[in-house]
């Protein structure tokens, strides 16, 4: 392929199988004790290309959790080494799977002893990262001259699990629940982007949603691509062999509303997994049915790493406190974890970096990629802060390091902004309250420098 033909745009895809060899342990959640049991469908990543007026853009799908600074690292090394590409021409977004391999350090008080660090499979890692290497090599090495069209529909498959009583976040933790609130808002935008070749063929058909995947809960130990994969299947059987691509958007406190039984959630099992995904597809369906419009796909990206600092406040004597014994497990094992840490003399971690980038589609469409867990107020002020164009935020892109909440969120507590501090081993802390006026001071520079 020639990238010097200038005006024309092509597109290119590939889908690699990165499912693990063995049984391994889950990601997601911590209650689970023991490993996989099997495969109930599979996980894959994978690839679109595209390049025009000598620019080029890899957008990379992945079935799993997501991926942490080091991983990304290592992939923007081998993609610079292997395919001469620079890391704003990757836009790696992960599903958020919570029934794919351990891929991320973390604690698991059923699985390690206390204060030990959970570490996933390095071979399986190493695997994984050669393989989104070359889902983009084989995507540039199948690039053809394509034609894009998109439109936005609508989706209703989540739910916020925000609680709407705020006052239970001061209160004795009692777990790892989330309560369903259906008057708080969240981003529902479906977007839809088909390519096909010269001769009307799909290449790819690449569409989002903003929902945890999670329609099951620890008592699953099948590996699957959960709602995802579904709508993806459904989906490509009209597409003639082309894969479809989904993304993950502003899903951070965002659940399937097919689970919510009373004032909770129950924990589903896969015919809920089809019917959560059978809807999504049906809304994709919906969207290309009352018309796509032309995309003028036009290349344009920036990205940068923002340190965001942890609370100073929380100290030993904030350890010492969650140390008690009165205190649920998984408290006390992190709280001991940073004691220790502190009577061995070392230095407590101060921040952490966080990924954020832009991709320019066109002048009418943009994604924002922020490598973490968006909460809907805070993604929605991202997404607002653009005011020409569509403008797409992806959470869980370029990486993951946490839940991202806003300053409101900070302030009420609760399982997204504070209790899920308890199972990493790199967060002394939780965000300050100023995270929001640095993520959103990011992006306005991104916006700057795109090039």
């Amino acid at each position: 392929m020639n990238n010097n033909i200038s005006d024309t745009l092509y597109a290119g895809t590939a889908r690699i199988n990165i499912n693990p060899s063995g049984s391994c342990l889950l990601d997601g959640f911590a209650g689970r004790d023991h490993g996989s049991e099997g495969i109930h469908d599979n996980l894959y990543v994978t690839a679109l290309a595209l390049s025009r007026h000598e620019k080029i853009l890899v957008i990379i799908g992945v079935d799993i959790l997501g991926l942490n600074n080091e991983q990304m690292d290592k992939i923007w090394i081998l993609a610079k080494k292997r395919l001469n590409l620079k890391p704003d021409q990757l836009f790696i977004n992960c599903s958020h799977t919570h029934a794919g391999p351990e891929v991320r350090p973390s604690f698991n008080h059923e699985t390690c002893a206390p204060g030990e660090v959970g570490k996933p499979d390095p071979a399986y890692i190493d695997e994984l990262i050669e393989k989104i290497i070359r889902s983009a090599n084989e995507a540039l090495i199948n690039l053809i001259p394509a034609e894009a069209s998109w439109g936005i529909g609508e989706t209703f498959i989540g739910i916020n699990r925000r609680a709407p009583d705020i006052s239970i976040y001061s209160q004795q933790a009692t777990g790892y629940e989330n309560f369903p609130n259906p008057e708080k808002e969240i981003d529902r935008s479906c977007p839809v982007i088909l390519f096909k070749d010269k001769k009307g063929k799909p290449i790819s058909l690449v569409f989002g949603a903003s929902c945890h995947p999670t329609t099951m809960r620890y008592d699953n130990y099948l590996i699957s691509a959960e709602f995802p994969g579904v709508a993806r299947r459904i989906l490509e059987e009209n597409l003639d062999g082309a894969p479809s691509l989904f993304l993950q958007g502003i899903a951070g406190d965002v659940k399937p509303r097919q689970v919510v039984e009373g004032n909770g959630f129950r924990s589903g099992n896969f015919d809920d997994i089809e019917i959560v995904g059978k809807e999504l597809a049906a809304d994709v369906k919906t969207t290309i049915k009352n018309g796509l419009k032309p995309l003028d796909i036009r290349i344009g990206t920036s990205l940068k790493r923002v340190a965001l600092p942890f609370d100073k406040t929380w100290n030993e004597e904030t350890y010492r406190r969650y140390a008690r014994k009165e205190e649920a497990k998984y408290r006390r094992v992190w709280a001991n974890y940073w004691l220790k840490k502190l009577s061995k003399g070392e230095s407590m971690l101060s921040s952490i970096d966080l990924t954020l980038s832009i991709v320019e589609l066109s002048s009418e469409l943009r994604f924002l990629g922020i490598a973490g867990e968006l909460l809907t107020d805070i993604g929605l002020k991202i997404k607002h802060q653009f005011k020409e164009g569509i403008t797409l935020p992806f959470g869980y892109t370029n990486g993951e390091v946490a839940y991202i909440p806003d300053a409101e969120a900070l302030r009420e507590g609760g399982y997204e902004a504070i209790e899920t501090v308890f199972f990493y081993y790199d967060k002394p802390a939780p965000f300050i309250l100023e995270i929001e006026e640095i993520i959103l001071s990011g992006f306005e520079d991104l916006n700057r420098n795109i090039v």
